[in-house]
């Protein structure tokens, strides 16, 4: 990777971490439709046009045309985000479907980087607890179990 690469990624790695506290603070605060707003301007700021098509595709697909790990774990981050955001409006079907694509896409994360990604690990350690890993496609299972 290229130091202008590596540059770029840890730029969209500081303002993820500031839009998800920002993210967190309007939930907790109650502010729903802000924090979802939140999270689609900065998904649409760090992704760009490709933004709707990751939406569209599994998290494998989307893992494939993010490429890296780190931009992968960002967009997951995203996703546990709006999950949270939907649990608290009540829809606890697509807050479960968004927690699973997140979980996926963090292990997607780990299984591609050098070092398992800690950060992934972290979060898909907290999401397993709130996804029914026996339904995880096997691939996903594997790299669950990894967790202990």
């Amino acid at each position: 990777m290229s130091l202008r690469q590596r540059d770029y990624i840890l730029r969209m790695i500081e303002q993820l971490a500031e839009a998800v506290g920002r993210i967190a603070g309007l939930r907790r605060a109650g502010q729903l439709d802000e924090a979802e707003l939140l999270v689609r301007t900065t998904a649409d700021g760090l992704f760009g046009p490709m933004r709707d098509m990751l939406d569209r595709l599994d998290a494998a697909g989307a893992a494939t045309l993010l490429g890296d790990h780190e931009k992968i774990g960002a967009y997951a981050a995203l996703c546990a985000e709006q999950a949270e955001i939907l649990g608290l409006r009540g829809r606890a079907g697509p807050a479960l479907a968004e927690r699973r694509r997140a979980l996926e896409l963090h292990l997607e994360a780990m299984g591609r980087a050098p070092d398992g990604n800690p950060r992934a690990q972290e979060a898909a350690r907290a999401l397993l607890g709130q996804v029914d890993a026996a339904r995880l496609p096997e691939r996903y299972r594997a790299l669950a179990a990894k967790l202990g």
